[in-house]
């Protein structure tokens, strides 16, 4: 996973700043959906995502998939601004509030 909390690249050890000037990182098209998934994930970092964008280099596959997945995520960001009705809200919560944690077990998440 790549990780800007530490500035290293766990992918190979390299700090953060040789991944975006770097066009000579090893790309392997089979590695694109964990790091896009990595560079997606949570709060947007512009940071990590060029990384991730520079590391996948050349390859247009990869790079429109990354693309992709960006206006995906833009386009659920703008779609989820809608609040559900205050009757949904109560229902949501209700239903919440009936589910006996005690018979969930890690395996059933």
């Amino acid at each position: 996973m790549i990780n800007f909390q530490d500035n290293n690249d766990a992918l190979d050890g390299k700090p953060a700043e040789s991944l975006q000037g770097s066009s000579d990182e090893t790309h392997r098209c089979e590695e694109s959906p964990a790091l896009i998934t990595q560079a997606l994930e949570g709060a947007p970092n512009p940071q990590l995502i060029q990384a991730v964008r520079n590391h996948l280099g050349g390859c247009m596959q990869c790079l429109n998939a990354l693309d992709l997945e960006i206006r995906f995520k833009l386009a659920m960001a703008q779609r989820a601004t809608d609040k559900a009705p205050p009757s949904l809200q109560l229902r949501i919560s209700e239903s919440l509030q009936r589910i006996d944690l005690g018979d969930i077990t890690i395996s059933d998440l």
